[in-house]
């Protein structure tokens, strides 16, 4: 892209009169982004620095002497050892340069790829590994907090949002809708390798930026310094778990002022996530987030999940309590519909068989037996006859479901949905006597 202003032109014309990367901060990135690891396969170990093969020791019982560690008598380097039978490794990592360029914080992030590969043969042989090192992406942030991208095209490949085309020159990139955006996308980058001489502008230091916050990209973070003073406040009080949660999601409004009863009582918070969650269930039940009891708790989960069952409870009371009011204005179709079978009853000297009269009787029913028949709305069901069995005490002993379509029981159910030993002779009362219902039906 073109530049289209008198910032972007210096920025496109400052980034071509960058030093190139040094010898030194080659070797830094080769010795620091790979890890030292040996592929170990039949008896001989891929060193995956020098790229030498050597036999590893073992005793004549076929016992590795090492263990999981050796070290290349190529190179000396001491080698994490994995079973493997590869022949060819590559691999590609990011690491950034931090440092600044007339008045400009300046990250450059580059993409270095070692390339390596073992031949095959009666003795196996290591060839010495090949590294490339390009330039993808520079980050320049001005004293204000602007952000302007200097960075490669990339290749149409939709598998892979980041394949730069290092044939072809770098230019000025544009952010989401042309500001800096919280949003992560391509050109801001994450690297876990940062080289440690390190240049930064003076206000970026007197706000306090540091390399310790993991999980924000060093861009992002030094744009939110420079615009943001609740960002440089986390940063300084080492409040960095809250410091990447605002960095993603932002920290609600009405959570703000614990932070600084967090603050005045030395008080870190290592998970955010939770942290934030638990003080709006604090907020919720009118808790006082301003003592240090509530908002400092040494066991955060313990209080969190405290919290969290009784906001479930509170929860599940205002369900219930919904439900009931949903019953209640079922009162009246459920008369019209099955007020035409109220009063049917039959029995014999042990079991009296009724039909449930309302939805309030429904609420009992369910209640007592520890059955679904209300939680389920049996009350809503047109083909169904909610009937209830009870002893000459008047204790319930199932409630039964009988469909008006075919006149047969469908289901019989005792407590927590129990067969009672009186089922069998509960079933043969209603088939004795299912014409009382059928000449009302």
């Amino acid at each position: 892209m073109k530049p289209r202003n008198k910032t972007e032109r210096l920025v496109a014309e400052l980034s071509a009169k960058l030093p190139a990367i040094t010898e030194k901060q080659k070797q830094w990135a080769k010795d620091t982004c790979f890890e030292k690891i040996g592929y170990y396969n039949k008896g001989e170990v891929w060193c995956m620095n020098c790229g030498m093969v050597h036999e590893k020791t073992v005793s004549p019982l076929g016992i590795d002497l090492v263990g999981d560690e050796t070290v290349c008598p190529h190179c000396g380097t001491h080698l994490k050892l994995k079973n493997s039978r590869k022949r060819k490794s590559i691999e590609r990592w990011y690491f950034t340069i931090a440092t600044t360029y007339r008045g400009f914080q300046v990250f450059r992030h580059f993409i270095i790829e070692r390339q390596m590969y073992k031949m095959s043969g009666n003795i196996s042989k290591g060839y010495e590994p090949y590294f490339s090192i390009n330039e993808a992406v520079q980050n320049w942030i001005s004293e204000d907090g602007k952000e302007y991208i200097m960075a490669r095209p990339c290749r149409p490949m939709a598998w892979v949002y980041d394949a730069w085309d290092f044939c072809k020159p770098m230019s000025i990139k544009d952010k989401v809708n042309g500001r800096y955006s919280y949003s992560p996308d391509k050109y801001d980058i994450c690297s876990e390798f940062i080289y440690p001489v390190r240049g930064l502008i003076p206000k970026l230091k007197r706000n306090g930026f540091t390399f310790r916050c993991k999980g924000i990209s060093v861009n992002r973070l030094a744009a939110m310094l420079l615009t943001d003073n609740e960002a440089e406040m986390l940063i300084k009080t080492k409040q960095y778990n809250l410091l990447y949660a605002k960095s993603i999601r932002g920290i609600p409004q009405d959570v703000k002022p614990s932070i600084n009863i967090c603050n005045r009582n030395a008080y870190r918070v290592k998970d955010a996530s939770m942290w934030i969650d638990y003080i709006q269930m604090l907020l919720h039940f009118n808790m006082d987030t301003h003592n240090a009891k509530y908002v400092c708790p040494a066991n955060l989960k313990k209080e969190h999940d405290k919290l969290l069952k009784r906001m479930n409870r509170e929860e599940a009371r205002q369900r219930e309590i919904d439900k009931m009011r949903e019953a209640l204005g079922w009162e009246k179709t459920y008369a019209q519909e099955k007020g035409r079978f109220f009063g049917i009853c039959f029995g014999n000297e042990d079991i009296v068989i009724t039909v449930i009269q309302s939805v309030a009787e429904m609420v009992e029913e369910g209640e007592a037996m520890h059955h679904c028949v209300y939680a389920c709305g049996y009350y809503k069901k047109k083909e169904s006859l909610i009937l209830s069995a009870k002893d000459k005490e008047g204790n319930r002993i199932e409630t039964i479901e009988l469909s008006l379509r075919t006149f047969t029981i469908v289901q019989s159910r005792g407590v927590c949905n129990s067969i009672t030993p009186m089922h069998n002779e509960i079933i043969e009362l209603v088939n004795k006597n299912i014409n009382l219902i059928k000449k009302v039906a």
